[in-house]
């Protein structure tokens, strides 16, 4: 069944119809998109974007393009809709990981930045009521804690089960074009706004002074990347587990995914093995890999763990959102999953403060640096203090007093600057304190 969108309504009228006619009929394929990006909806766009954002190669900013609005955003809804948009090349820019590689991130110009927000709210109306509720990332309403209470839950319940930590390489740049646009058109009949996403996936990368064509992946750091990538794993894992789940598993079975991390939650360690055995053959169907040195499939649950205790053993951790998943006891006596803030990320994390306060030992604003450490401090602290991860997140902030106090002592001064006297600093600037502790435990 296809459906032509109405006329005559404001652009988020019409984006929240098309929400609701894809919730109430997920087999509905929309033809006519096109019209939605228009004058109004880029002016509203453009105030929505964040002008301190890193610039693309034209070295073009917000305030820039704000100069000649109106004319700009005439100019750019003629080349979109006579198809003859093409977005400027991305810059690429390497960002250090923990393990000593590199992720590319893309940096686009603004003008592309603004069609790129403009087809990721459609999309993103379109897609987000058919999507299912095990995957979490990038999607209204839901976070990562609350990806990691559903995982706390389902492998509490299975006490002699198996967990399987999967990581696919390079998710994002390597989605293959053709099946995503054949995805697409599930959904998806309006030629010119397909047209405009296969443009903006195909988006020229820029590295050094070579220029390539992106011709496989959607480049990591855009914009419609999330949604791309939500779209694609959607198909590909999510439908396809829940299918299988009703012919050929037989026990209790759940995903959790955020964007391209996902963890599965096994009630039988046989059917947990079979299944990671057809995975990897699943992903290559869809031009995918699966990254065998950081996926695993672990035994899991309480009576494995009791098991593993009394050969004097403990059983295997895994990775998932930044954290270490382990199996500890509670207070009454049962083993269950536990999380603590990965080592190289708390370490990662202090090295960076370390570096940035050294690079500003002769800033004589002292009080900024400390409001851009403390905002760096309060946002891991937010993050990380949730269910059995309270004493480390104390040793953060301890540790992170302790870089500004050395820090203090470094810049010089006529005497030397106390601890207590530092603590009291502190205090008087507010900042980050442990605070309420997020609860990991689902009620429902």
């Amino acid at each position: 069944m296809s459906v032509l969108s109405s006329d005559g309504k404001t652009w988020l009228t019409k984006l929240d119809r098309i929400g609701k006619l894809s919730a109430d009929n997920h087999d509905l394929v929309f033809n006519n998109l096109g019209h939605l990006i228009h004058v109004d909806m880029l002016k509203e766009l453009y105030r929505e974007l964040d002008g301190k954002k890193a610039c693309g190669i034209d070295k073009m900013t917000k305030i820039d393009y704000g100069k000649c609005l109106d004319e700009n955003i005439n100019k750019l809804i003629i080349r979109i809709r006579r198809g003859t948009y093409k977005p400027k090349p991305a810059r690429i820019t390497e960002i250090p990981k923990e393990d000593g590689s590199f992720r590319p991130l893309a940096i686009s110009c603004f003008e592309d930045k603004l069609v790129q927000l403009a087809v990721n709210k459609i999309l993103c109306k379109i897609y987000e009521p058919i999507f299912l509720p095990c995957s979490y990332g990038f999607r209204p309403g839901k976070n990562c804690h609350d990806a990691l209470r559903k995982l706390n839950k389902a492998t509490f319940r299975n006490w002699d089960g198996a967990i399987i930590e999967i990581d696919i390489q390079k998710c994002f740049n390597e989605i293959p074009h053709q099946e995503m646009m054949e995805f697409l058109q599930r959904k998806i009949s309006d030629r010119r706004l397909l047209r405009l996403i296969e443009v903006l996936m195909k988006t020229p990368i820029i590295q050094g002074e070579n220029v390539t064509i992106n011709t496989r992946g959607c480049p990591q750091g855009a914009i419609i990347s999330p949604v791309i990538s939500n779209i694609y794993l959607h198909y590909v894992i999510d439908e396809w587990f829940e299918s299988i789940k009703k012919t050929h598993i037989e026990r209790r079975a759940e995903l959790i995914r955020f964007a391209d991390d996902m963890v599965f939650a096994f009630q039988n360690a046989v059917e947990a093995k079979r299944f990671y055995e057809a995975l990897p053959k699943r992903l290559n169907k869809y031009g995918l890999k699966m990254h065998l040195g950081k996926s695993q499939i672990i035994p899991a649950g309480h009576t494995v763990a009791c098991r593993a205790e009394a050969e004097n053993k403990r059983l295997s951790t895994f990775k998932f959102l930044g954290f270490t998943c382990y199996f500890g006891k509670s207070r009454s006596g049962y083993w269950r999953l536990k999380f603590t803030s990965r080592r190289d990320r708390f370490s990662g994390k202090l090295k960076s403060m370390n570096i940035f306060l050294k690079k500003n030992l002769n800033t004589k604003d002292a009080n900024a640096i400390l409001d851009t450490v403390g905002k760096g401090v309060r946002g891991w602290v937010n993050y990380h203090n949730i269910s059995d991860n309270e004493r480390r997140v104390d040793h953060f902030i301890f540790l992170s007093k302790r870089l500004i106090w050395r820090w203090f002592n470094r810049r010089g001064g006529k005497k030397r600057t106390t601890w207590t006297r530092c603590v009291e600093i502190l205090e008087t600037i507010n900042f980050p304190k442990k605070g309420k502790v997020i609860s990991m435990y689902q009620t429902c």
